[in-house]
């Protein structure tokens, strides 16, 4: 049916039966599809066909239709097939991805835990001298033993006893802090500390504190 729609088609064009719409699409479809501009060529030249020419005719444009459309088929299941091939290896690589990531061991977080585990193989005791001391901690002397286990690093590694000295101004601060011990360089934290992480009630504080490693 087809086949002959598009012989009826040449033969209008061929003989002016055709509009102007009709016949320039036929021209265009003709420029994409070479076999229809021999078929319109050879229909010209012929002046008409025959009823045997026109069987004949309406078998090749069959076969040129059957053709143009397996190749189009085929070029659309190949791309198909491409795009699957690529979803699934983007798939396949984020899951590899994502099980790096889970099962690496993370050595910065190793490292870490090691750090803490050093801090923590130091001790304090604090013991205030009562003759020349009247100031404590806001909190109590508990907030001074939580400040040194949890904030003072004790980067020189000192084990001994430190005798420390300040003023309480009116905010509560430790001002003209003095820290002296045997073999003791003076400890920017721990000054830093006293002063900004515990506030003080008294005036005048003078106190020891006594460094020991503990025996694991």
């Amino acid at each position: 049916m087809e086949n002959n729609y598009q012989l009826s088609r040449i033969h209008n064009y061929v003989n002016g039966l055709m509009s102007k719409e009709d016949m320039y699409t036929l021209e265009r479809e003709a420029l994409e599809d070479p076999f229809l501009q021999d078929a319109i060529d050879g229909y010209r030249m012929q002046n008409g066909v025959d009823a045997k020419q026109l069987s004949l005719l309406q078998q090749r444009l069959a076969t040129r239709v059957e053709q143009h459309s397996s190749s189009q088929h085929k070029r659309f299941y190949n791309w198909q097939r491409l795009a699957i091939g690529m979803a699934a290896g983007v798939m396949f690589i984020t899951v590899c991805t994502l099980l790096l990531i889970r099962y690496i061991p993370n050595h910065n977080k190793t490292d870490l835990k090691e750090v803490l585990i050093t801090d923590a193989l130091y001790e304090y005791d604090v013991m205030p001298l009562t003759d020349q001391n009247d100031v404590f901690p806001v909190g109590g002397w508990e907030k001074f033993y939580e400040v040194l286990n949890t904030k003072y690093a004790n980067h020189q590694n000192y084990k001994g006893t430190l005798d420390i000295r300040f003023d309480v101004d009116a905010s509560k601060k430790a001002n003209n802090i003095i820290i002296s011990g045997a073999d003791f360089d003076n400890d920017k934290e721990l000054v830093d500390l006293i002063r900004n992480s515990i506030t003080w009630n008294g005036q005048k504080a003078h106190f020891s504190v006594k460094i020991y490693q503990i025996s694991l």
